[in-house]
């Protein structure tokens, strides 16, 4: 059965729709790959995967497309993408990439033939690149190594079927086309030793790829590659205005926003807060970044690769590393939540710095992760207020509007209100039932309404509250409301704090953690995006961190309340791990980590190198003995034994037939246990592997399918059968 299988061959039109199919395939491969991309594109995307996934399941249907669609769709095409060009440059990644998944649908469905071929194995290369270049995620890693194998085989048919420039095109019969027939047809020819072959091969060619991904050196640019950056959108709940509840929609993704190597479990604190943005003017329930803040000379601009801060004394100072790696569209605000010696990115990156809030920012919002390093990390409860705060929060009231529409400089809109006159007196109310007239100190004030708070409202996703239209809405909630979202409580608390006469703002960013047992490190996901409030006291001239939602600890800001980590591990926590690693070794590679691998590989080679040596002159030595010693019985014993056995093997291997026929003869099993016809079948296939055709086959098969012979009557014919193979 075995020997009948290998004369199965392909046909030629087999062959061509095993490379249209391959082809489809590839070109589904891609849209997957392109899917990961943020460009305004998916409903193209989606498209093609669907025309791609009909045409590789049911190819009579493209069969039956006429032949003068294919005259027409090329003009149109082309006009499509210079209107797209047209409409969006500068920015030309996205209709780039659009053109790519037309010219892709074209290909795949158009007629091909091995020139067209090529150029989809091209465009396809060029999807899976572009998406891994711009993304750098580790599905990239998974998918090039599909891809790779895929487009190898690709290339492998069309080299069967590339026959020179005279060959006529051949049309393939999609009408009788059948799947199940295909799949026999392809699984009767498989050869598994060229499987295994091209197995090697490739594990071959990834090797050499790593060991070049390794050595090849590491250059720092003063900028990446314009062109090969993609700029995205913040999550609503992480930019300049932020609008009531747009923080706690984000609570409801569980995909994970920040992995964070730390130096040690116990460096992160029970509740860590990972401080990204402060917004400090408040209109309507919509808090903002101010348009003061917008501008300089608060806020500067500036390309740099690393920045210094003298904020933290020397004898403080340990050098403890902490790796941030912040996933795509999270914000262009970096988590920052308190002072540190050192941060440093990994090329030089054009930022922009608020020193007056602590707040850092990049130029834009990227797709794919983003990783920096800060050296002596702290999480600060105080964040120092500067010069310029101090200042003018010394003055006894902030200036007056110059008109309602107009806004205060900062940092007055810490204490601009911006109400109607009755909101006020809401506001007003409330904090002569909670603190009286004449209680200015900050930490009071903050227990006071905090405990106020949680004693009147509970947490919920979904707060509820009467709605009117002559009200603020966060007044609106504080007069009629039962339950919350942290926004909301962070927003009551800013208004009363500001009508009492304390500046305060609001702060966004996360809340908490994970820590992936696994790996060891610390995970932050959407879910524990977070807003609280920082006011001012002028006792200490620092801004004050507070959390007036409840759940959160206790109403003592200065009272750090310690709670148990969670730990993650199972499944989604290996998982997980696997993209932590990614980013270690493949993304955040660099030219430092490159020479330690390569100092340690050095070490680790002179290490076997010592231990071969070590071993080579202890079996040196131990045969120099044994030769000085003198001939005895015990010292004769180990070299007998060998010689003994290796006589053994040898005599077992010569009298193989014989012990087969003896086999045989016990059995009765003539058919498969004969040594004579399994010495037969075996000089058969050699034979016809070689593709030789004479009288000595005939002579084997009637051997192996004939009557039986003795080992002796067939002698010859075995002889002349060894002689052709040589």
């Amino acid at each position: 059965m075995s020997m009948g299988r290998k004369q199965v061959r392909l046909s030629l039109g087999e062959l061509h729709e095993v490379k249209q199919l391959m082809g489809v395939l590839l070109a589904i491969l891609s849209f997957w790959s392109l899917a990961a991309l943020d460009i305004g594109s998916q409903s193209i995307l989606l498209m093609g995967g669907a025309v791609a996934t009909v045409a590789f399941c049911f190819p009579r249907w493209v069969a039956r497309i006429p032949a003068l669609v294919w005259r027409w769709a090329g003009p149109m095409i082309l006009l499509f993408i210079g209107i797209d060009f047209m409409l969006h440059m500068p920015a030309f990644i996205p209709p780039l990439v659009r053109m790519v998944v037309l010219l892709l649908i074209y290909r795949i469905l158009a007629p091909r033939n091995l020139r067209e071929d090529k150029q989809l194995i091209l465009l396809c290369l060029f999807c899976v690149v572009i998406s891994g270049v711009l993304t750098v995620s580790l599905l990239f890693a998974f998918q090039i190594l599909i891809f790779a194998p895929l487009a190898m085989a690709l290339l492998f048919v069309i080299c069967i079927l590339d026959r020179g420039k005279d060959v006529t095109p051949c049309l393939i019969d999609w009408e009788h086309f059948e799947w199940s027939q295909l799949i026999r047809r392809v699984w009767c020819v498989l050869d598994f030793r060229m499987v295994v072959l091209c197995a090697a091969m490739f594990l071959l060619v990834v090797t050499v790829s790593s060991l070049l991904f390794i050595l090849t050196p590491r250059f720092d640019m003063h900028r990446a590659i314009p062109f090969m950056e993609l700029n995205s959108k913040a999550r609503s709940g992480f930019s300049e205005e932020v609008a009531l509840g747009e923080v706690s929609e984000i609570q409801e993704d569980n995909r994970v926003a920040l992995r964070i190597d730390v130096p040690a479990l116990d460096a992160v604190s029970a509740m860590p807060y990972w401080r990204m943005l402060v917004l400090d003017e408040y209109e309507g329930g919509r808090f903002r970044v101010s348009p003061s803040l917008r501008t300089k000379p608060f806020r500067l601009f500036q390309e740099s690769r690393e920045l210094r801060s003298p904020v933290i004394p020397l004898l403080q100072r340990s050098g403890a590393l902490w790796t941030f790696y912040m996933e795509g569209g999270i914000s262009r605000y970096l988590p920052l939540p308190g002072d540190y010696v050192g941060l440093r990115f990994q090329k030089f990156q054009a930022i922009e710095l608020i020193p007056d809030l602590h707040v850092l920012a990049l130029d834009s919002v990227g797709q794919n992760v983003f990783s920096y390093q800060v050296e002596d990390l702290q999480f600060n409860l105080r964040f120092a207020a500067s010069d310029e705060e101090r200042d003018a929060l010394l003055e006894p009231s902030p200036p007056e509007r110059v008109d309602e529409y107009a806004s205060l400089p900062y940092p007055f809109t810490t204490l601009d209100l911006n109400l109607r006159q009755d909101s006020i007196e809401v506001l007003e109310e409330i904090n002569r039932n909670i603190v009286g007239e004449a209680d200015r100190d900050v930490l009071a004030y903050s227990r006071a309404v905090t405990d106020y708070l949680w004693e009147q409202f509970a947490y919920s996703l979904r707060p509820d509250m009467d709605y009117r239209f002559d009200r603020d809405p966060v007044v609106s909630w504080l007069e009629t409301g039962s339950q919350g979202h942290c926004e909301l409580f962070a927003g009551a608390f800013i208004l009363l704090a500001r009508q009492a006469g304390f500046p305060a703002r609001m702060v966004v960013g996360y809340a908490g953690g994970t820590w992936n047992t696994l790996e060891n490190y610390f995970v932050v996901r959407n879910r524990d995006a977070h807003a609280w409030v920082e006011i001012y006291d002028a006792a200490t001239q620092s801004w004050l961190r507070v959390d007036p939602t409840p759940g959160r600890g206790s109403s003592d800001p200065e009272l750090i309340v310690q709670g148990s980590m969670v730990l993650e591990s199972g499944w989604a926590a290996w998982i997980d791990s696997l993209r932590i690693q990614w980013y270690r070794r493949i993304v955040n590679f660099e030219q430092r980590d490159q020479v330690e691998l390569a100092l340690n590989l050095k070490d680790t080679l002179r290490a076997y190198m010592t231990a071969i040596k070590q071993v080579l002159r202890e079996w040196g030595a131990a045969i120099q003995m044994w030769f000085t010693r003198p001939l005895n019985l015990g010292s004769m014993l180990p070299i007998i034994l060998i010689i003994v056995v290796g006589a053994a093997v040898y005599g077992l291997w010569r009298m193989r037939d014989l012990l087969w026929g003896l086999l045989f003869r016990m059995l009765r099993r003539p058919f498969k246990l004969d040594p004579v016809r399994r010495r037969a079948s075996r000089l058969l296939k050699l034979l016809k592997a070689a593709g030789i055709q004479s009288q000595v086959v005939a002579d084997l098969e009637a051997i192996r399918f004939g009557p039986e012979q003795s080992l002796s009557e067939v002698k010859a014919v075995f002889a002349r059968a060894r002689r052709a193979l040589k």
